[in-house]
């Protein structure tokens, strides 16, 4: 079983590690039974992962005299709202859960994002762990400790930097997803891939095919990849001060489109329009060769990322990307390539470019 270690060792010793495999979940249960991480595991889902993943997880920690308390969300980002923290918090209190107790998040982003945010603020804090259980969540969402629900559908605006004490990516929950999740999920994957690591990139293109048909073995190494250079840019940059910066690649259109369209396009959808739109400006601003901008185009077709059209309004989604939680003294910051393989940030990136080329996604 892949293990990648995220090593923060700042003011506070903050590292932990990530089980990448095809049976994590009994390392779960055994973990919980030694109380490694707290005494009662409150375990936090949504209506799909309690009946794929919950009802059983709940069954295995009783045969291991392990009481957890199970707390369940509404599926969606809808979820990820005040008014849901609010309750979850409220259900601990009144269940007597304790600052010697543990969340366990198992579900996608939305239930990572959501737990982590009541982990970080229940009684000033208590420990959790992250079981993610989509393709989005193990490859990006459940590492580095950025968790937060959204204000009036402003994406991520309240929440805080709080890292798990152990990860558990399971690969086979994967096979329990639909297409368009599997989808969402790509689109991370590649942007992970075109920020840091041509290989990689060359690496999915040649295996798009076993990528999509989830091919175990392919998968695990392309969710390990993942996790390993998202955790090296987590290391050097923990909370969003500089490098970290480059994992927004595609975000800022991306974020503007997921608003404007009311949160009906997933995520990662979201995100592969947004790489789409700025690969073609870096061209046009002079930075991403021809031949990179092919290849970069090309390997989204094979995994069938953002293909077809838009249903949007250019001039609306340049309003809604200045009001980005990255703007930087009014300059909307943009993540370029300069290369495959090779991000960059910008502040003075030309605005223009992307506006053109949200014209012709109409």
């Amino acid at each position: 079983m892949p293990k990648v270690k995220v090593e923060l060792r700042g003011e506070f010793d903050n590292s932990y590690e990530i089980s990448v495999g095809y049976s994590v979940m009994d390392e779960v249960v055994a973990d919980l039974k030694t109380r490694k991480y707290g005494y009662t595991p409150v375990v936090i889902c949504d209506e799909n992962t309690r009946e794929l993943f919950g009802h059983d997880l709940v069954e295995k920690l009783a045969l291991a005299d392990v009481d957890p308390l199970l707390l369940t969300v509404p599926a969606g980002e809808n979820s990820k709202s005040l008014d849901v923290f609010g309750s979850l918090l409220e259900a601990m209190l009144e269940a007597g859960i304790t600052r010697q107790d543990v969340v366990v998040a198992l579900g996608g982003g939305v239930v990572g994002d959501l737990s982590g945010y009541v982990a970080g603020s229940y009684m000033r804090g208590i420990n959790f762990v992250q079981v993610p259980t989509t393709l989005l969540s193990q490859v990006d969402s459940s590492v580095g400790g950025k968790v937060a629900v959204n204000i009036r559908h402003w994406k991520n605006y309240c929440g805080m930097f709080y890292q798990p004490k152990r990860v558990y990516t399971n690969i086979s929950a994967l096979n329990s997803l639909p297409e368009r999740e599997i989808l969402s999920g790509l689109g991370e994957v590649v942007k992970t891939a075109f920020i840091a690591d041509r290989d990689l990139v060359e690496y999915l293109s040649a295996n798009a095919e076993k990528v999509r048909g989830l091919d175990s073995d392919v998968m695990a190494k392309v969710v390990a990849r993942c996790c390993e250079i998202k955790a090296d840019v987590v290391i050097r940059d923990e909370k969003e001060g500089g490098v970290r910066r480059i994992l927004n690649y595609g975000h800022t259109v991306g974020h503007a489109i997921e608003t404007f369209a009311g949160y009906k396009i997933s995520h990662g959808e979201c995100v592969g329009w947004g790489m789409r739109i700025v690969a073609r400006a870096c061209h046009k601003a002079g930075m991403l060769s021809a031949g990179d901008l092919e290849f970069h185009e090309k390997l989204m077709d094979k995994l069938g990322l953002a293909t077809g059209k838009l249903n949007i309004e250019p001039a609306r989604i340049m309003e809604l990307m200045k009001k980005d939680k990255k703007v930087k003294h009014g300059a909307v910051v943009i993540v370029g390539l300069d290369m495959l393989g090779k991000a960059v940030v910008r502040e003075d990136f030309p605005l223009e470019l992307i506006e053109a080329e949200l014209e012709k996604m109409q």
